[in-house]
């Protein structure tokens, strides 16, 4: 990661907001002008589950979650249309090249997944929650 994307990316998410609006959900808008696919992950019931893969053109917005948001912690992974990492963090949980929903975090290889870092964010428990990747 390059140091002016990793200042970026610490401005991004230091400026995460929450957006007000009729219908709850996460949305991940992006500020930069690459092409970006986004996966999430999430607590459902006593596990995690991931799922992928939003494209996000720039200057767009994608809505991986629909409706009230599963809990005040959400995780975010990031690659830019080259595969490179664009968006990590520290928290590894599970990806498949394909579109995807992967219950639970653990033995990614074991089931033929792939083992990443995500990004934590802190939705401060709202119900509505808009990223920006970039500026």
């Amino acid at each position: 990661m390059t140091a002016r994307f990793a200042t970026t990316l610490a401005a991004a998410l230091a400026f995460l907001g929450a957006v007000g609006g009729a219908q709850a959900s996460l949305r991940v808008c992006n500020r930069t002008k690459a092409l970006m696919n986004v996966a999430v992950g999430y607590v459902s019931g006593d596990d995690f589950v991931t799922e992928g893969w939003w494209s996000v053109t720039p200057g767009a917005c994608a809505t991986p979650i629909r409706g009230d948001l599963p809990g005040r912690y959400v995780y975010l992974y990031g690659q830019d249309i080259d595969g490179v990492d664009v968006l990590k963090g520290t928290n590894a949980m599970c990806v498949d090249r394909r579109k995807f929903r992967a219950q639970g975090i653990a033995d990614c290889w074991r089931r033929g997944l792939i083992a990443v870092n995500f990004a934590e964010i802190d939705t401060q428990g709202e119900r509505d929650w808009t990223t920006f990747l970039g500026k």
